[in-house]
């Protein structure tokens, strides 16, 4: 059974620039919404074409409230409202699937030359596992690697593309957008793209073998550095035994333990400032 995961974010879907495409409460949110279903749309057919059984899509951009859920497949499951992850439970992952597809994601914070780049959110500067710098592609590749499941296919701008082909050799990528900068890109138009998506696609159920599933070995220490602002007060305040200086630092037996500490913690402080 083909059976995949798609794991969701929206400043790398294409012809999306800027934050107020991104942004719920944007102003040009509708387009960036519109732009993302078009690229989404377009990878649950072709996923369907090369025979996919069951499709499971997890929706972490903001509320996790973005997938207009009316225009797909009946053999398509949208876990929506961003559950945290927990130890026991990373974001719906197991086992049984066949691979893992990050779609609408882009590189990490600080990276030169990108297109909006960032980690999860703006009070982070940088993560680190077992001293290794990631981001949003690292991480969720390496929950997916906990349970055993490749990432298989990143659909991105040019900069998270080249991202994911650094850190997940073998993987496939669409790059949507050739990135220009910052707030700029080379965006390609939605029929170019679902054919993009279409012809990577194929060639991923041609495979003779997929990409290794990308494992960090446990114990796993991860490291989150924080910009200084009230959400770094906030943590220093509650959580002083696991900082050091602006760092977060937490160890567990792999990266969805880590990650799911850090979460409930970020949830208590964001609790606080609210």
């Amino acid at each position: 059974m083909r059976k995949f995961m798609i794991r969701c974010d929206i400043e790398g879907a294409s012809g999306v620039v800027s934050y107020q495409q991104s942004d719920p409460a944007g102003s040009e949110y509708a387009f960036g919404q519109k732009m993302f279903m078009d690229d989404l749309v377009a990878l649950v057919d072709s996923l369907n074409s090369i025979g996919a059984k069951e499709i499971v899509i997890y929706d972490e951009h903001f509320y996790g409230r973005n997938i207009d859920i009316s225009v797909l497949p009946s053999n398509v499951r949208a876990i929506c409202g961003k559950p945290p992850y927990r130890p026991d439970w990373p974001g719906g992952l197991d086992s049984s699937f066949t691979g893992l597809i990050l779609l609408g994601f882009h590189a990490k914070e600080g990276t030169e030359g990108a297109l909006l780049p960032h980690t999860y959110e703006s009070d982070i500067k940088d993560i680190r596992l077992n001293g290794l710098s990631v981001g949003e592609i690292g991480v969720e590749a390496a929950i997916a690697g906990d349970v055993g499941v490749p990432t298989v296919l990143v659909i991105a701008d040019s900069a998270g593309a080249e991202e994911a082909e650094e850190l997940l050799p073998g993987v496939f990528t669409v790059s949507v957008k050739e990135a220009l900068g910052e707030s700029g890109a080379l965006c390609y138009s939605s029929q170019w793209v679902r054919k993009a998506i279409e012809e990577k696609v194929r060639e991923l159920g041609l495979a003779a073998e997929l990409p290794k599933p990308f494992v960090v070995p446990g114990p796993v220490r991860m490291e989150v550095d924080l910009y200084p602002g009230d959400f770094l007060t906030a943590m220093k305040e509650q959580y002083s035994a696991q900082m050091n200086g602006d760092t977060v630092v937490l160890e567990g037996k792999n990266v969805t333990e880590v990650w799911a500490k850090y979460w409930q913690m970020k949830l208590v402080c964001l609790e606080r400032l609210s």
